[in-house]
């Protein structure tokens, strides 16, 4: 038999496929408990029988269950009760008959032979021992020989009988809790500055967590428009400063000009910092600008361009100490008729861009969060920080245009807000109580980012147990006989029912050895 492997009641239909197909062995026996999530239709069964069969697995179910056994059933899986009763003890009885010798005074041996029912007699024959004759019967010699075989089965048996009851025995318990349920319909209050949860009749409050993020990204989008005004080509140049330690003004419209003797001017007034001294060695500093084309056509799309000089330094010492190169190429000029942005393209381009952003960091925080995080439906906000519209359309007669956002959550962990109303409920029922099954529907969510604050409606429905600790139970039956296990199983809080195998079918104490014992409890 196969590797078992047992379910929790838990286990979503996912979660038993994935134990199925990792599993070491070939063939694997599932045992499913009363109830599971992973078996509560036929078609869940064959999910698991189908995707074990693709990869190369042969499952066997196992529960007390009998709704479980019948889909599994139909569903073509083979499928067992495993507390279905114990078979009765077997007992072999061997009597060893001695045979009796008399002696005489001549030193023989009278040896007298009694011949079963149906033998044949006369079957005998004399021995000559020395100066004594004796009497051999060939029919008791066989039947002595049929004794020590008998004795060797016996003994084997034993051998065999003693190991089972030393490495094999193995017991499962079922056990039924009695299930209690709770109800809560309040109001949620989530925020970072709460340091104690609470809970009472109309609102549970939650210490959460604030998560954000920040991302920018550009998009190209068609341009519809058009303009016969010519248009100035325009780029980016690094402007360097080689000449002293001081910083240098640079004024709107100043001049770059190309090798070639193109003229290209800032957009805007610029500040070139100071060159620094490393050992007496000057490193220039530099800055990136924004140039336009001195005139409007096509012939100014040029680049990278290695050097531009500034002609206003010309004919003084700033004019081989300041000077400035383009990585990329300029672009966007051009003359007569060409294609241009529309106000309407560029405002359906921010809503479309917006959109994007948003969606972006909304999935980026969400796979980023801790695991353990719960983020509903609406507690977060986004912020568009800066855009940048570029108009200059390109070969595709496409522009640009550029978003900078963040994104913020407020969050919590589920299992903080188990706990809290675990304690509540607890107090209420005067007993302690641990969950044992949940659903939460969680209403519209409104959240206050300045003061940290998310807020929502919450409707819970759940059940609970008495605390049940599964190592516990089996370290105190560990050794117990099976009347001693019943009671123990009887007694334990919050069990109403159980059920009990033992294996081999001659096993009636629980081992010893805590591997060999399996509890299921729901």
């Amino acid at each position: 038999m196969g590797k078992k492997i047992y379910l929790n009641k838990s286990d979503s239909v996912a979660s038993a496929i994935d134990k199925v197909i990792n599993a070491p062995d070939e063939e694997v026996v599932l045992y499913i408990p009363r109830g599971a999530e992973a078996a509560r239709t036929k078609r869940d069964i064959e999910l698991i029988k189908r995707e074990a069969g693709a990869s190369g697995k042969i499952v066997l179910v196992e529960s007390v269950d009998d709704s479980i056994l019948e889909l599994a059933a139909v569903s073509g899986i083979r499928a067992t009760n495993p507390f279905l009763g114990r078979s009765k003890h077997t007992v072999s009885d061997v009597v060893a008959v001695r045979s009796r010798r008399s002696g005489s005074a001549g030193g023989e041996v009278n040896i007298e032979v009694k011949h079963g029912a149906g033998r044949e007699r006369g079957a005998s024959k004399r021995v000559r021992v020395g100066g004594t004759v004796r009497i051999r019967d060939e029919a008791a010699v066989g039947g002595m020989k049929k004794v020590v075989m008998a004795v060797g089965v016996v003994a084997a048996l034993t051998v065999v009988a003693t190991l089972a009851l030393v490495a094999l025995p193995k017991v499962t318990i079922s056990l039924a809790l009695e299930k209690v349920p709770q109800g809560y319909i309040g109001a949620l209050k989530v925020s970072p500055f709460i340091s104690e949860d609470s809970v009472d009749s109309t609102m549970v409050q939650l210490g959460g967590v604030l998560l954000s993020k920040k991302k920018n990204i550009t998009k190209s989008y068609p341009a519809t428009g058009t303009d016969t005004v010519g248009r100035k080509a325009q780029g980016t140049v690094t402007v360097y400063n080689n000449f002293s330690t001081e910083s240098q003004s640079l004024i709107k419209s100043t001049r770059l000009e190309t090798p070639e003797g193109y003229i290209y001017r800032l957009d805007q007034s610029v500040v070139v910092p100071g060159a620094k001294k490393e050992g007496g060695t000057l490193m220039p500093s530099h800055i990136d600008v924004t140039v336009i084309a001195d005139q409007p056509g096509e012939k100014y799309n040029i680049g990278p361009i290695p050097k531009f000089t500034i002609p206003g330094f010309r004919g003084t010492p700033k004019f081989e100490g300041f000077y400035g190169e383009s990585k990329e190429p300029m672009r966007g000029g051009a003359s007569g008729e060409v294609k241009m942005p529309t106000d309407e393209d560029i405002e359906s381009a921010r809503a479309d861009i917006k959109k994007t952003l948003e969606d972006a960091l909304k999935a980026e925080v969400l796979i980023d969060k801790p695991e353990n995080i719960k983020i509903l439906e609406g507690a977060y906000n986004f912020t568009a920080t800066r855009e940048q519209v570029d108009e200059v359309v390109d070969k595709n007669d496409e522009f640009n245009v550029t978003l900078y956002g963040e994104m913020s959550f407020i969050g919590f962990d589920e299992a903080d807000l188990l706990a809290v109303l675990g304690r509540y409920f607890s107090e209420q029922s005067k007993k302690e109580l641990m969950n044992f099954s949940y659903k939460i529907d969680y209403g519209e969510v409104t959240i206050d980012l300045k003061n940290s604050v998310m807020n929502s409606a919450i409707n819970i429905e759940s059940e609970w147990t008495e605390p049940f600790q599964k190592d516990e139970f089996k370290q105190k039956i560990a050794g117990m006989t099976e009347n001693q296990l019943k009671e123990a199983v009887l007694s334990a809080p919050g069990v109403i029912n159980g059920e009990i195998k033992m294996w081999p079918f001659w096993v009636n104490r629980v081992p010893k050895n805590l591997d060999r014992i399996a509890v299921d409890a729901s």
